[in-house]
């Protein structure tokens, strides 16, 4: 039996500050995720460092900066030495947050916190798993077994299942979506046996969802009133996670004739944005059944996309003929314009 299970919070309590944690099951300790806010609070690193020399593993769930943004400086200027496992989707969509994340900051300050060769240099030590693939640890970790389960929310995103001796099991569940998704499924905490420990999250807890018809209606409908008045259309979204979703909505849409809004424009912007949606393209099996099913049986990549223009800066974006709607990260338009 594990006599000592241990959870400190780094960051991501009482508040709703980036997750950062670290669990302690019996000498081992692990860094339950890795965010930083966009602001680059030194003072959560001097926290972080403090603890550095205990980590002996980080399991990360998202692929975003909220998750994982801290990695490059604390792997490529901190020495952070220790295994990373994520799924191959946080791997792959991780390295383009920061490196949209890393860019955007670039382009219009002396950004120094970290480069481009510490993101590399931080994502070359992670473990790339598959859900449900289990791994024993060693040395220290000799006896626990760690797996990834399918969390929702964004492409790879993860339920973190701890095992310590085939007995003592820990659940680490924080962000997750139990509702199936337009490209991605559910979570699968009902798949979870009753577990010694369970660690997750309230975020959002109270707030109650419109049916996504319903959103769906409402979105298009407002662009299309927007479009018809000669306005241009800007929505916020973040670089490889949930803009996957509403990129292959909007494409669906402007597909559709019946919807009026062929006519107009519709562009993807940010630093990597080819890159991504090759990305996408390649991780079908990562995605819903249902995206699952129409690739296997009629070779339809819902990322193929045909409408959408893909821009990597505010030039290429100039040239695309307005009305236009542009799915954008906000903070890369709010840092270029000056505002």
């Amino acid at each position: 039996m594990t006599s000592i299970i241990r959870l400190q919070p780094l960051s991501g309590a009482h508040d709703e500050s980036p997750p950062c944690y670290i669990l302690q099951v019996d000498e081992f300790h692990f860094l339950l995720d890795c965010g930083w806010d966009e602001d680059f609070n030194m003072d959560f690193i001097k926290q972080l460092k403090r603890h550095m020399h205990q980590i002996d593993a980080v399991l990360l769930s998202y692929p975003d900066h909220a998750h994982l943004g801290a990695l490059p400086y604390m792997v490529g200027k901190a020495g952070l030495s220790c295994p990373i496992y994520a799924t191959v989707p946080v791997y792959k969509m991780g390295q383009m947050f920061m490196y949209d994340l890393y860019q955007s900051r670039h382009n219009t300050t002396d950004f120094e916190i970290f480069t481009l060769d510490d993101v590399d240099h931080a994502f070359d030590k992670i473990t790339q798993l598959k859900y449900s693939q289990t791994v024993h640890l060693k040395g220290k970790g000799h006896g626990i077994q760690i797996t990834p389960l399918p969390a929702g929310h964004m492409i790879g995103g993860s339920i973190w299942r701890i095992v310590k001796d085939g007995e003592e099991e820990i659940i680490y569940a924080i962000d997750y979506n139990h509702k199936k998704e337009r490209h991605l499924n559910g979570c699968v905490l009902d798949t979870i046996t009753r577990s010694s420990v369970l660690i997750t999250d309230a975020f959002n807890a109270s707030y109650i969802q419109s049916r996504r018809r319903l959103r769906d209606e409402q979105l298009m409908t407002t662009i299309l009133q927007t479009m018809r008045n000669d306005g241009n259309v800007l929505v916020a979204v973040d670089t490889a996670g949930r803009m996957l979703e509403l990129v292959q909505l909007l494409d669906q849409m402007w597909r559709t004739t019946e919807s009026g809004l062929s006519p107009y424009s519709l562009a993807l912007l940010n630093n990597v944005s080819f890159n991504v949606v090759e990305f996408a393209k390649s991780q079908v099996e990562w995605m819903s059944d249902k995206i699952l099913r129409s690739f296997e049986e009629n070779r339809n990549n819902p990322y193929n996309l045909k409408h959408v223009r893909l821009c990597h800066n505010l030039a290429e974006l100039a040239k695309i003929p307005e009305p236009k709607i542009v799915n954008s990260l906000l903070q890369e338009r709010k840092n270029r314009s000056g505002n």
